[in-house]
């Protein structure tokens, strides 16, 4: 019997090691380990995985614009997507590029088995500690400005909320400093922001960030 075929896709090996001990219990399964998604996008034709579990923050071009690529690839691809972060707009970005799942990476171990198993029936899968929570009033409008930052801005958005500098960004995405410097003018003429002190302001007051 052809064994089903999960790829795990996560910069961490201490990270896919627990995955695959969790999943290996599992008969029947076939697990490969990549540690990029430019990776799991080279291997995705040859090994032809029933699912994809992919990391969304990870060097170059992140989980998000892997799931994106995948999916272009194969419109009936399968990506459960693994996050530390459990807020509306994150697993909005995820499910918008082509996610069947989203689960963060503090649920209870079971819960991972579970989802892969959902996918494999075709079912949507959220963890269960994906819930809205409440924010502050202002935030209501600023949602409808994150809206308008392309799927790169919305990266660089994060990476600058979170105190990452220029150069560090461009390292971490592979782009040129000057890039990241236009893409940064952008997000602040978008958001209507003066400085990284209010572009961070206004990630903790969506959610993005903690205060």
């Amino acid at each position: 019997m052809d064994k089903t075929r999960i790829l795990l896709v996560d910069d961490h090996a201490i990270v896919r090691f627990g995955f695959r001990y969790l999943l290996e219990d599992e008969p029947g399964l076939e697990i490969r380990e990549v540690e990029s998604a430019e990776a799991a996008c080279s291997v995705y034709t040859e090994f032809a995985p029933q699912v994809v579990v992919m990391d969304m923050m990870m060097p170059g071009m992140g989980g998000l614009e892997g799931v994106r690529r995948i999916m272009a690839k194969d419109g009936q691809a399968r990506i459960l997507v693994l996050s530390m972060r459990n807020d509306p707009e994150y697993v909005a970005r995820a499910t918008e590029a082509g996610a069947l799942g989203y689960i963060t990476k503090s649920v209870a171990s079971e819960e991972l088995v579970k989802a892969v198993h959902a996918l494999l029936a075709g079912r949507r899968y959220l963890s269960s500690d994906v819930q809205p929570r409440p924010r502050d009033p202002a935030a209501q409008s600023d949602d409808a400005r994150l809206q308008a930052l392309s799927r790169r801005e919305f990266e660089v958005f994060r990476m600058l909320a979170e105190g990452q500098s220029v150069t560090e960004i461009s390292e971490r995405l592979h782009l040129s400093p000057k890039t990241v410097s236009n893409h940064r003018a952008h997000i602040m003429e978008k958001l209507g922001v003066k400085n990284v002190v209010e572009l961070t302001r206004l990630a903790i007051r969506s959610g993005l960030l903690d205060a």
